[in-house]
């Protein structure tokens, strides 16, 4: 196996830590402390200045404005857009991601053509609808209909925890249009544009971390759409956003990885000019231990996450699993990293003025979107007994 990067790799490592540092980085705070309002401004601002580094489109085909890099590549970029400001990386992956992804999977050539175009530019944002007040990490148990009447359908329902909701131009719906058939046959995914009557979007959120990154939930109020807004088939939505998930889970481990290193960047620089008891933190073998734990987490996260990318790339079967994997372990190893981190500023950790306090409560949200640690577990050990039990 060869772990160097490939001479276009190091140039986009390069390329997206300089742009990051300088056009991210210095907004991270900023958006994590500013009003709701004043998030929605920022963080399309953010979106525009990474659709002006092409990051928007790299999943993408060229055709519509993309530039079709590898999966690996994509990742390498993914962890200094992280690293430099996680919210950023939240509801651009979102955009770009989770609603560009099924868009560029399953979608028409004229649906490209109308919404992949503009969110690669940055002119639109996306959102992923599937995620139901009733209806989290059971999924199937989605309440949200679609009724066929003549040439439209029908929405009702309700959606939760919906990253770029408050800010989004359109939407990725998923319902039921056929209850009897289960998921596997009988879930549809809708294209609706958020101006549509009866899509109404409810109060932000005020979460805990990832602050800079609008949440909300998405009410269908008999929401009419039209036949061309339906994604692929009608009953193959359910697929379809599981497939998309298996991106969204590496999506998910590495903007934990980004967390991670970040933390690992803060408590290394912090412990060189930090003195007590007349020597600086990195002379004393308690912090060392920290950082060298918290090297050994962030490394072994990114080579799971380049292993599942690897796999997902060349379309191997087990590219799932190896996702799954490497999300729980990304999302926990960050909430350590993050802690640890915390522990070397001491009390000054505990100060909103310094990135570690914030990097602590963005960390926690790993353990839980795209599909909690206990669901990973579940996965990988139903994986591991079809195997060898």
């Amino acid at each position: 196996m060869n772990y160097d990067y490939s001479e276009e790799q190091t140039m986009i490592l390069e390329n997206f830590k300089n742009f990051c540092k300088k056009e991210l980085e210095p907004r991270a705070q900023m958006l994590d402390k500013a009003s709701k309002d004043e998030v929605n401004v920022l963080i399309k601002e953010n979106i525009k200045k990474l659709a002006s580094i092409g990051y928007l489109g790299m999943l993408h085909d060229e055709k519509y404005g993309g530039s079709s890099i590898d999966l690996i590549s994509h990742v390498i970029a993914s962890e200094q857009v992280a690293k430099a400001c996680a919210s950023t990386f939240l509801s651009a992956g979102a955009s770009c991601g989770l609603f560009g992804m099924p868009l560029k999977l399953f979608g028409s050539d004229e649906q490209k053509k109308k919404y992949l175009v503009p969110i690669i530019k940055g002119d639109i944002i996306g959102a992923f609808g599937l995620t139901e007040p009733e209806a989290g990490s059971d999924a199937v148990s989605m309440k949200t209909t679609a009724v066929k009447k003549g040439n439209k359908w029908v929405l009702n329902g309700a959606k939760t925890f919906i990253t770029n909701a408050p800010i989004c131009d359109v939407a990725l719906i998923f319902a039921y249009n056929d209850r009897d058939a289960g998921p596997g046959g009988g879930v549809t995914c809708f294209i609706v544009d958020s101006k549509t009557p009866g899509f109404v979007v409810g109060k932000p959120f005020d979460k805990m971390g990832f602050r800079g990154s609008p949440t909300a939930e998405i009410f269908l109020e008999d929401c009419e759409v039209p036949e061309s807004a339906v994604l692929g088939e009608v009953g193959k939505g359910f697929i379809q956003a599981m497939k998309t998930l298996e991106y969204g889970r590496i999506g998910m481990a590495t903007v934990c990885l980004g967390i991670a290193s970040a933390c690992l960047d803060y408590a290394n620089a912090y412990s060189k000019e930090r003195k007590v008891f007349g020597r600086f933190l990195n002379r004393f073998q308690e912090i060392g231990f920290k950082l060298a734990d918290m090297l050994i987490m962030t490394d072994t996260s990114r080579l799971l996450i380049f292993q599942a990318a690897w796999a997902k790339e060349i379309n191997k079967p087990d590219a799932q699993i190896l996702a799954s994997c490497a999300k729980l372990f990304a999302s926990e190893h960050a909430v350590k990293c993050a802690n640890m981190a915390v522990q070397v500023f001491g009390g000054y950790g505990y100060i909103s003025e310094f990135p570690v306090e914030r990097l602590y409560r963005d960390a926690k949200l790993g353990d839980i979107g795209e599909g909690t640690s206990e669901i990973q577990r579940v996965l990988i050990a139903r994986d591991v007994l079809s195997k060898f039990a």
